[in-house]
């Protein structure tokens, strides 16, 4: 199965809104240049030289440099960038990154001793970083930055450094690195260690962006798939997430509450104008957050109250307590759109449910038969969100 397919069955994403790299680019095929070894540049992620995500970030770390403009970049801002990088598939998507990987340590401790939240802007993340004077901090960014500096750059020098030492490799990269004219960047050890990208390879960044960015993004997802085998949408919790327009949905259950009689499910308050007042507007919650699903499908949409919704955050409910008037009340939102025909939205049941006629299973099966196969179908799902990290709590008080 290709990696959209898998997408969309994992997900239940529409094809159109899934992009993924092109395969040939994501897997060697990067675009060739007369002034550079792209062969060469091309290995630099092989899954082989791979056993954390460091190079991954790293150059991730230069391409950003370098489309801003730099060419001399400290050791200090690139582990910095590493680390923002590595900040929302830890904290806002609950990613493991393996056993032999520190960032996420560094992004625990940053997260804990100075309550960052999940979703900091990242640029705020990136200055608190660089500029900090915290000693266990900086402790750990000097140890980030032991190996990859050096190690990416191994495939242009892999005959000259064949069977050295640690320690005795990076001395010799770094001295390669100073007298080779055609490698990536130049290591530069002094009083702020730096890197300085070759002109030539500069431009070749700054020409390929895009296309870069894409493949070290789909190196970036391979390696977390294989360490997060049964969470969704790899490829797209390496980023910030992005604003999502509820519009819709809130039109849809005002539709419902004001022709159903539907009570939120996490007070067992109905929606009336006092509860209102006294618990905040009309709020649309994802049961199963929405940083673990990725998507504003209908089936794992419900509406409570904003103040309710604030407090939930990305937490999970306890199952065994909530499944059932959970249930009860997607029963109450299917058979409205089911007694409307309102096929578009009837397509996220469809997806979710395997239903090959819906209008039918409305009519046979009823509440009972949705429910059961409703609770059947988001169980495995639900789970997978608790194996991944996201906790359960009992009641919205907590």
């Amino acid at each position: 199965m290709d990696i959209k397919n898998k997408i969309i069955e994992d997900t239940h994403l529409k094809e159109k809104d899934i992009i993924i790299p092109n395969s040939n680019l994501v897997s060697y095929d990067l675009p060739t240049s007369a002034y550079v070894d792209t062969r060469i540049f091309s290995r630099l992620l092989e899954d082989s030289r791979v056993v954390a995500s460091y190079k991954m970030y790293w150059l991730l770390g230069l391409l950003e440099e370098v489309s801003l403009g730099n060419r001399e970049i400290t050791f200090r801002k690139l582990i910095s960038r590493m680390i923002v990088g590595a900040w929302y598939p830890i904290m806002q998507y609950k990613l493991y990154f393996g056993q032999f990987d520190n960032l996420s340590k560094t992004v625990d401790y940053i997260s804990s001793a100075y309550n960052k939240h999940s979703n900091i802007n990242s640029k705020e993340l990136l200055d608190f970083i660089y500029n900090s004077n915290d000693a266990i901090l900086n402790k750990q960014i000097k140890e980030l930055s032991y190996q990859v500096p050096y190690m990416l750059l191994s495939p242009f020098f892999e005959e000259k450094i064949k069977g050295l030492k640690s320690s005795k490799r990076v001395k010799r990269i770094i001295e390669l690195s100073l007298s080779e004219p055609n490698v990536l960047y130049k290591i530069i050890i002094d009083k702020e260690n730096k890197v300085v990208i070759n002109d030539e390879w500069a431009r070749y960044m700054v020409a390929n962006y895009r296309i870069i960015k894409s493949w070290i993004y789909y190196k970036l997802s391979c390696f977390l798939q294989k360490r997060n085998p049964n969470v969704p949408s790899i490829i797209f919790k390496l980023d910030p997430p992005k604003s999502r327009d509820l519009s819709h949905a809130t039109k849809l259950w005002t539709d419902i509450i004001n022709s159903r009689h539907v009570k939120d499910i996490y007070t067992g308050n109905d929606f009336s104008a006092e509860n209102y007042k006294e618990l905040g507007t009309l709020s649309i919650d994802h049961f199963i957050p929405w940083s673990f699903v990725l998507h504003d499908e209908i089936w794992n949409l419900v509406p409570t109250f904003k103040n309710i919704n604030s407090s939930k955050t990305d937490r999970l409910l306890r199952y065994e307590n909530y499944i059932d008037d959970f249930c009860n009340t997607q029963f109450e939102a299917f058979s409205f759109i089911c007694d409307k025909k309102r096929k578009k939205d009837l397509e996220s049941y469809v997806d979710l449910l395997r239903l090959k006629n819906p209008l039918d299973f409305y009519k046979y099966k009823g509440r009972e038969g949705f429910k059961e196969k409703l609770s059947t179908s988001i169980a495995p799902i639900y789970q997978i969100a608790v194996n991944q990290g996201f906790s359960v709590i009992d009641s919205i008080d907590e």
